[in-house]
């Protein structure tokens, strides 16, 4: 059986019994266990549990056998069952296919205990588990709590350097999500209010060392108010998932806990926190597609604070444009009051007009326009409290909750009347006075209390904690039926943004961040919650540690921001005046930005671990090269350059453009001193200057003959969003496409973002050559190695219907091939994205020396067709078919 096939054998060699005699069970040894390639877990005749490693070179405990999933009961633990049953059994799950273990015991008070550890074949070091207890006995039982994956974690050896954690809880001091685990240390990491207006977040927790770590969480489809305590006990560390809301549990009835999963993992949080998010996203959650917009760079009339003026504003737009930002936001202080939401009269005279005449102004020069809005909140004294007193949220004595940080009351979100009125307010700001975009701000959008207001008939007073998506999915389904290509962004004030709201935001941003420390775990976080080329902004410039610090943003691949003022800033006291000095600063900054727009790219969090690797790194992979962000107070030294590929890799500094010298992936270090930061760029060493794609090795595939999703998520990847000749594209158009390969195929997926669809009812003669490329389609071209300098190439296309067509090109003419490639297509209407998969026959010599182009037609009825392609051709009129324009192909 293979490694990453899970298995379950006795622990002593025995075979594996249907019924475990009771008389072989130790107390403290164990009697049966299931593992994978990278963990074993390990259970005791009391159905404790244990974690052992096995993703280094030798196995490693990681926790002895503790009373993982239990009970509290009179507020004491009850985790004493008597293993009874250990059944194993192959399993088909949301997540694919695995292999689980059935097991079941029984304690002494009449509690049937039930768990299922399922370990899935994609996702190795992953193991899920369903819980649930049985009230075997014949009175009512309360139960306090239940508890799941509760371990304690072993102390490190000296070599690992201790602990650190990531919590997804929200905390009212917006303390670091990522923090260092020292003695003495204990977060409860509640996932409901901790505070009047803080609450909500995502459902993991991990704690790991230098070698290995540990991530508990879970997988339900709502917010749940659960915690995830991580407590340091001496050097050891306690982690767990806990419902501590109390439950009768009558006779008879069964108390089922939240679908619980735990990862171990090697590197830092971010592994587990991505195959999370690979997890959510099969099961329907996943955070869309950005527009391509939401990779432009901010301004934000904040620097104004709430006094802006339109003339302030207005004689800031001509700097902001020169500068090179695309974005315009007005912030907080146009309406009457935060949930009356129109404007203010003193700085608008004629209302809606004005604002009208703002965004004509805005657009005049190029740029878009976003509005600040603070949605679930409704100020003392307004008319939207004074008319609507019953969207109120109210707690359990009746009394409104208190937003203190905007002297607020909280709105229900659950409340079909609150989702009404924000419809309302948001179709009047983005289709009525044309907006782009919305800039929706506060940590109360982060999670609410439970909801007792009668009016509202809820089922159950948490249906409201349960509801704040489906208000976001109201908010993100109403801007874009507006304006399809609007920006949603989603600011919740420094809280550890909700997993369960990411489907439904087109941008995260910092936050408020504290520090430049934020900016960049903050981040990693958000490029591994929302997928790695998320369209995170590192939030104004102003708040970074020195407040210039945009290095912290460009390096990390997060969209550039900044609030400043100019030509007057009516504030000196807390001035954010450009001045020359800061000007010449911000250009250098915004214009190596908008040259990479490394936050487009891939962001590589699996490379460097943010505790134990010095200086602190990140990698973006984008056009064709890797793109190194290091960070210290001081450093003189060598740095290693993970995720090198083959060949010979030319290194400069990415600011200057100086040369650094070259590194291959058997000598990958180079010597550097720097003071703060250091920004390089490592590209592969060529022979011309023609683009380059990296595609990765693909491992096992699917049943259906092309990869699995896991595989996917991997893949290297480049993004293409201008014509032929290498013009921006003016529609949301955008194409990316991932690649892999192996001895015989090439796989491809694209993944484009639309305006509107055209193709073809039927394919036409199945010998013949007919013109798939007159709709929308996607396309390759594929030049093997001994062909090179010949016009000879294969075209593979394929239409968002699925219809696919494979043609050789030759000097002589062209021919229909059938047969050899595969292909096919998926189209999400909702988000106006199709998806295309395509597996490609390598017919030639070497491995090496293949070139490529990657094209793509979306065919407008009855308008001008529009033709991207990867690597320009640059031809007057559109043409695909010039080899000598064709990039390279490399392996990853």
């Amino acid at each position: 059986m293979t490694a990453r096939r899970a298995f379950l054998q006795w622990l002593g060699a025995a075979p594996l019994a249907t019924q475990i005699p009771l008389a072989r069970a130790a107390d403290g040894k164990g009697q049966v266990r299931v593992q994978d390639a990278a963990v074993s877990l390990q259970f005791d005749a009391q159905m404790r549990c244990r974690i052992v490693s096995l993703a280094g070179k030798q196995s490693t405990a990681l926790t002895g056998f503790d009373t993982s999933e239990h009970l509290v009961i009179g507020g004491k633990p009850s985790g004493r069952f008597s293993l009874q049953k250990a059944e194993p059994a192959r399993v088909t799950t949301p997540f694919g296919a695995g292999q689980a273990l059935h097991l079941a015991g029984r304690s002494l008070d009449g509690i049937e205990k039930r768990v299922t550890v399922t370990l899935l074949d994609e996702h190795p070091g992953v193991a899920l588990l369903d819980v649930r207890y049985v009230n075997t006995g014949s009175k009512p039982l309360v139960v306090d709590a239940w508890v799941n994956a509760a371990h304690r974690l072993a102390a490190a050896p000296r070599h690992a350097g201790g602990y650190w954690t990531y919590s997804g809880a929200s905390h009212a001091d917006r303390r670091d999500w990522v923090q260092p685990v020292k003695r003495g240390f204990e977060q409860r990491n509640f996932l409901g209010m901790n505070a009047s207006d803080y609450g909500g977040g995502t459902p993991v927790a991990d704690v790991w060392r230098r070698d290995i770590g540990l991530a508990v969480g879970h997988l339900a489809l709502q917010p749940l108010l659960v915690a995830l305590p991580v407590k340091a006990v001496g050097d050891q560390v306690d982690i767990a998932l806990r419902g501590d809301v109390p439950q009768t549990l009558a006779p008879g009835a069964t108390l089922v806990t939240p679908p619980t999963f735990i990862a171990v993992h090697r590197g830092d949080y971010y592994v587990p926190l991505d195959r999370y998010r690979r997890l959510m996203a099969a099961q329907g959650l996943a955070a869309p597609e950005p527009p391509a917009s939401a990779y432009d760079a901010q301004w934000c009339a904040w620097g104004y604070e709430r006094d802006f003026s339109l003339a302030y504003v207005r004689a800031t737009l001509p700097k902001v444009q020169e500068l090179g930002f695309k974005w315009a936001v007005l912030d907080d202080g146009w309406q009457v009051r935060t949930g009356d939401w129109t404007p203010d009269l003193a700085k608008f005279p004629r209302g809606g007009d004005d604002m009208k005449a703002l965004v004509a102004d805005i657009h005049a020069r190029g740029m878009k326009a976003r509005l600040w809005i603070a949605p679930l909140a409704v100020a003392p004294g307004s008319d939207e409290l004074h008319d609507h007193t019953d969207l109120l949220l109210l707690d359990k004595d009746g009394a409104a909750q208190d937003v203190t940080w905007w002297n607020c009351f909280y709105l229900c979100p659950a409340y079909d009347k609150t989702q009404a009125r924000l419809a309302e307010t948001i179709r009047m700001i983005i289709a009525d006075w044309g907006f782009d975009g919305l800039k929706v701000d506060g940590q109360h959008l982060n999670g609410v209390a439970p909801c007792f207001n009668p009016k509202h008939k809820h089922a159950r007073p948490e249906e409201s904690v349960e509801a704040v998506s489906a208000f976001y999915k109201v908010m993100h389904d109403v801007t874009h039926a507006a304006n399809p290509e609007a920006v949603l962004e989603v600011c919740p004030c420094g809280t550890s943004y909700a997993f369960h709201n990411m489907p439904y935001m087109d941008q995260a941003p910092a936050s408020d961040p504290l520090s430049s420390w934020q900016v960049r775990h903050k981040g990693k976080t958000l490029k591994a919650l929302m997928g790695p080329w998320s369209a995170y902004a590192g939030d104004h410039v102003e708040l970074s540690t020195g407040g210039q610090d945009f290095a912290s943003s460009v390096g990390i691949g997060a969209v550039v921001a900044t609030k400043f003022t100019w030509p007057v800033d009516p504030k000196p006291k807390d001035s954010f005046l450009l001045t020359p000095e800061r000007e010449a600063h911000w250009r250098q900054w915004v214009d190596l930005y908008n040259k990479g727009r490394l936050a487009e790219g891939r962001y590589r969090g699996e490379l460097y671990d943010l505790g134990f690797d010095k200086p602190e790194t990140h990698v973006v992979e984008q056009g064709g090269a890797l793109h190194y962000a290091f960070y210290a107070d001081t450093f003189d030294g060598a740095v290693a350059l993970r995720g090198l590929g083959p060949g010979v890799w030319t290194v400069q500094d990415s600011l200057t453009g100086r040369a650094l010298g070259k590194v291959t992936a058997a000598r990958a270090t180079l010597p550097v001193r720097f003071t703060h930061s250091l920004l390089i760029e490592a590209r592969p060493e060529t022979p011309d200057t023609l683009p380059v794609a990296f595609a990765g090795k693909v491992g096992a595939l699917g049943t259906d003959g092309y990869p699995r999703a896991s595989q996917w998520a991997d893949a290297p990847s480049t993004f293409f969003r201008h014509d032929w000749q290498g013009k921006p594209l003016q529609g949301p158009q955008s194409t990316r496409v991932q690649l892999l390969r192996d001895a015989g195929h090439l796989y491809l997926r694209f993944t484009c973002k639309y305006d509107t669809l055209s193709t073809y009812e039927r394919a036409g003669s199945a010998a013949g050559i007919w013109p798939l490329w007159e709709r929308d389609v996607v396309e390759v071209f594929l030049q093997a190695p001994e062909r090179a300098g010949l016009k000879s190439y294969r075209e593979v296309e394929v239409a968002p219907n699925g219809m696919l067509m494979e043609i050789a090109v030759e000097a002589s003419g062209k021919r229909r091939i059938v047969g050899e490639s595969r292909g096919k297509a998926h189209i999400d209407a909702e988000h106006k994205v199709w998806t295309a998969e395509l597996a490609v026959p390598l017919r030639g010599g070497a491995e090496d020396g293949w070139r490529l182009n990657l094209f793509r037609v979306e065919g407008q009825d009855g308008k001008q067709p529009v033709y991207s392609a990867w690597s320009p051709t640059r031809t007057a009129t559109p043409d695909f078919h010039v080899p000598a324009a064709f990039g390279r192909l490399l392996n990853a």
